[in-house]
C-alpha cells in the first residue's frame, strides 16, 4: 500500500516538473518598449556642401561693380541707377542679381564672362585682373549670396604700396583715375602709378578725399567711405615716406 501511495506521489511530482519546466520556457514581455523610428532623419555624413567662405559680396565683389561698371561720366562705365545702359544696374545687390546672372553657375552668366573676354568694363576704365575675376567667379558659383557680414580682411600693420596701398586704389579709384581715364573723368589725377600716387599722398589731397575732410573732394567719389583699416592702411604707408615698396 505504501509502495503504492509513494509511486502515486512520484509520478505526480514528476508531471508537475514537466509542467513547470515547458512553462519557465515561455517568455512574456510585459508593456514592451517600442524602437524608435529613425528612418526620416538623415544619417548619411558621407556627403557635404562645400561653401567658398573666403569671398563676401559687400566686402569682395560689391566694390569691384561699383568701381569699374557702375561709374557715371565722360568716359565711364555706364550700369549704374541712372544710365541702365542695356537694362544692367551694377551698383547694388539686388541690380547685380537680377540679370545676366545664373545663381551657381559664372560661366553661363554673361556679366562674368563678358569680364572675361575683356568686352567689359570699356576703355578707358581698367580691365578687371585675375583676382577680381575670381572674386566674382566664386561668389556666382557659390550662389550669389547677398553677405553683408564679410570679416573685415584687412591688417593696418601691412601697409606695403604694392600688397595693400595699389590693389585698394585699384578697387576703389582706377576707373577714374587711371591713366586713360583722368584727363576724362578723374581731373586730371593719376592713381594707377606711383609717381601719381605719391605726388597726391604727399601732397595731402590722398588723405583728405579718403577721410571726407571738409574743402576735398569725398572719394571713392558717390561711393561709401573705405574703411577705418583701409584709411589707416594708406595713413601708416604716408607716414612711412610713400614708399614704393
Amino acid at each position: 500500500m505504501k509502495k503504492n501511495v509513494f509511486f502515486s506521489l512520484s509520478v505526480l511530482f514528476a508531471l508537475f516538473l514537466y509542467a513547470c519546466t515547458h512553462k519557465a520556457g515561455t517568455v512574456v514581455v510585459i508593456n514592451p518598449v517600442t524602437p524608435i523610428d529613425t528612418s526620416h532623419h538623415n544619417t548619411d555624413t558621407t556627403q557635404t556642401e562645400v561653401f567658398d567662405t573666403s569671398v563676401c559680396f559687400s566686402r569682395d565683389v560689391l566694390p569691384i561693380f561699383q568701381g569699374s561698371c557702375a561709374k557715371s561720366g565722360a568716359g565711364l562705365s555706364c550700369h549704374s541707377a541712372a544710365d541702365r545702359e542695356e537694362g544692367y544696374i551694377l551698383d547694388s545687390y539686388a541690380g547685380i542679381v537680377a540679370k545676366g546672372l545664373k545663381r551657381g553657375n559664372a560661366a553661363g552668366s554673361k556679366i562674368y564672362t563678358i569680364c572675361v573676354s575683356g568686352e567689359m568694363p570699356q576703355s578707358p576704365t581698367p580691365k578687371l585682373d585675375s583676382t577680381q575675376l575670381s572674386y566674382i567667379k566664386r561668389w556666382i558659383n557659390k550662389g550669389a549670396p547677398n553677405d553683408t557680414n564679410c570679416f573685415a580682411n584687412c591688417d593696418t600693420t601691412k601697409f606695403t604700396y604694392k600688397l595693400a596701398i595699389a590693389p585698394v586704389m585699384k578697387t576703389y579709384c582706377y576707373s577714374c583715375h587711371a591713366t586713360a581715364a583722368a584727363s576724362s573723368s578723374g581731373g586730371g589725377i593719376v592713381l594707377d602709378t606711383y609717381t601719381g600716387m605719391q605726388t597726391q599722398a604727399l601732397n595731402g589731397k590722398l588723405m583728405g578725399s579718403l577721410q571726407h575732410t571738409a574743402g576735398f573732394s569725398a572719394m571713392p567719389k558717390g561711393g561709401a567711405k573705405l574703411s577705418g583699416c583701409k584709411i589707416t592702411q594708406v595713413r601708416r604707408w604716408i607716414a612711412a615716406g610713400a614708399q614704393n615698396n
